[in-house]
């Protein structure tokens, strides 16, 4: 019994050593589990993102075919709809065709445009035009209200290449 009592008060012999093993074992085997499902898991990703991503070879690498040709507008500098008045906008804005038949076209209505434009400009508040959801809802009603008045192409996307309020 004496042995016995000495033996519960150092630990129990082997028991604690049994259990730093099996601890050290666990460890092992849920580091390793954890290793093959996250490689695993990454894998799944890669692939999930190769789909979404165009091949290389579908993609069309010609710089001239990329960015369709660009008809430059002079600047805009407009006041904005503010209560007191005292805010404005300079902008210059670029338009990409679609295709070059369409230069002569934005050429002859070059008074259209520029009127189109700067009554939607006047019509912002700056308040909403620092926000980039507000510049990016500019540009979509821009290239609206420009192609509802083409005939001989499309635009297809508006730049701003230059965007300052004061």
């Amino acid at each position: 019994m004496a042995e016995d009592s000495e033996k519960e008060e150092s630990g129990g012999g082997g028991g604690g050593l049994i259990k730093i093993i099996l601890l050290v074992v666990g460890l092992l085997v849920g580091a390793g589990g954890g290793f093959f499902f996250g490689k695993g898991m990454g894998e799944k990703a890669a692939k999930e993102a190769q789909q979404l991503e165009p091949a290389a070879e579908n993609v069309n690498k010609d710089p001239n075919t990329m960015v369709g040709e660009m008809f430059k507008l002079e600047p805009f500098v407009v006041n904005l709809s503010e209560p007191r008045g005292n805010r404005y906008l300079k902008s210059t804005i670029e338009l990409e065709m679609d295709s070059e038949a369409l230069k002569s076209e934005l050429e002859r209505r070059k008074a259209q445009l520029r009127d189109t434009i700067l009554q939607l400009l006047t019509s912002k508040s700056s308040q909403e035009l620092q926000a980039m959801e507000g510049k990016f809802r500019l540009r979509d009603e821009l290239l609206s209200r420009i192609n509802a008045m083409l005939v001989n192409g499309t635009v297809t996307r508006v730049y701003f290449t230059e965007f300052v309020i004061q």
